[in-house]
């Protein structure tokens, strides 16, 4: 991915995937993937500006970060950057002529502020790359004026602009989908992928030895697989509690360091990562994968359907697609949908577990029936009121 985007940066604005979005679930890498590539922007001799758009204010965050762009530029000395490669691509040098084009000022509004400073970074014979992380929690007006203003400055006015943007995947259905966003759509978008085994052997291989730590052979495969076909975020947790526990770097770590480390890594995971994207999630989509973890993990549409009841076919079709838009779900080429991703059975189940046991241990309420009003009617020759509801049909009664 990071060789895809240099070479798509060299290319320039030409080229579609220039503006992009990466989508993914908390702990996929995303947040780091943005920091590498805002470092290859800057030995490329691009501009960069990074911000999150987590919490209302990305048009002034964005602006604050051009000012400090502006600054930077203006104290900057004339120099020529080394020439610098990532895998054979060549990411630089890019000449600057820091004397000249005019930049910026602070009494710009921020679309005019965010073209100046393109403009500048064309007439230098370079670009500026704007990362966005969290976009999935941002202000929808908010990002629906980003958008326009990208449109108009990349689209309309075809200035060297990069975006890499960063979300979770359910942005498919949501923000991707805002018709006021058009240009979102046609970014391209990156799913984030899984860590695979020879990724995560490889891994933790050369950072333990480039620590000048040692891993015995056994220890190493047990690790790469607990970590494979998982978040990056797991293999980070799994390196950080085996090195602590197996008093790295004086000592290696053993297979036992190891299976402690994958047990306490899986516990941080739970907490960190999957009870988080299952709060995140509708009781609509926990009802769903609670029936399909019931049918096996994998099913038909007709028996989820028929475990289900009282749910239309419509919220069903609607609740599959967002979940397989999360990645919580895939469609097999049989017809079934299945399980995948980071909520497994196990998690779901144990999840479900936990809800359970907490609801049966919340005090209840005991059930309060109120009297029906009496009529009242004073009854002389009983000496007595009737007894019966107000309103009763028939004679009066001083006894039931």
């Amino acid at each position: 991915m990071l060789r895809d985007m240099a070479a798509v940066l060299s290319a320039g604005p030409a080229e579609r995937r220039y503006t992009r979005i990466l989508l993914g679930q908390r702990g996929s890498g995303k947040t780091t993937l943005l920091t590498e590539v805002k470092d290859i922007a800057n030995a490329s001799g691009m501009l960069t500006v990074d911000v999150t758009a987590s919490t209302p204010g990305l048009p002034d965050r964005i602006s604050e970060r051009i000012d400090q762009v502006r600054r930077s530029t203006v104290n900057a000395p004339p120099r020529k950057r080394p020439r610098r490669y990532l895998s054979g691509i060549s990411l630089g040098p890019v000449g600057l002529n820091w004397a000249e084009a005019p930049l910026p000022h602070s009494s710009m509004g921020f679309g005019n502020r965010l073209e100046a400073i393109s403009e500048w970074a064309a007439s230098q014979g370079t670009g500026l790359l704007l990362t966005v992380d969290e976009m999935h929690g941002g202000d929808r007006e908010e990002l629906r004026y980003l958008a326009s203003e990208l449109q108009r400055i990349t689209k309309v006015g075809e200035l060297p602009l990069a975006l890499v943007g960063a979300g979770l995947p359910e942005m498919a259905y949501t923000m991707l989908e805002d018709k006021k966003m058009t240009f979102f759509h046609r970014c391209h978008r990156d799913p984030m992928p899984e860590v695979d085994f020879d990724d995560a052997w490889s891994c933790f291989r050369r950072t333990i030895e480039d620590t000048s730590g040692a891993v015995d052979s056994d220890a190493l495969e047990h690790m790469a697989e607990e970590a494979a076909g998982n978040v990056p975020y797991l293999l980070q947790s799994i390196g950080y509690h085996a090195w602590r526990l197996s008093g790295a770097p004086s000592r290696a770590i053993d297979l036992l360091s190891a299976r402690t480390a994958t047990s306490r890594a899986r516990m941080d995971l739970r907490e960190q990562v999957v009870v988080p994207i299952w709060h995140d999630l509708a009781d609509t989509e926990h009802s769903y994968l609670q029936v399909l973890v019931t049918l096996g993990g994998e099913a038909t549409r007709r028996d989820i359907a028929d475990a289900v009841q009282g749910v239309s076919g419509r919220s069903l079709g609607q609740t599959e697609r967002r979940l397989v838009a999360s990645g919580h779900l895939e469609r097999t080429p049989h017809g079934t949908v299945r399980l995948r991703g980071i909520l497994s059975g196990g998690a779901i189940d144990d999840l479900v577990q936990t809800d359970i046991a907490y609801e049966s241990a919340l005090p209840r309420a005991v059930p309060t029936t109120r009297s029906p009003v009496r009529c009242n009617t004073l009854m002389p020759r009983a000496r007595a009121k009737c007894v019966l509801p107000r309103g009763h049909k028939g004679g009066h009664r001083s006894r039931v």
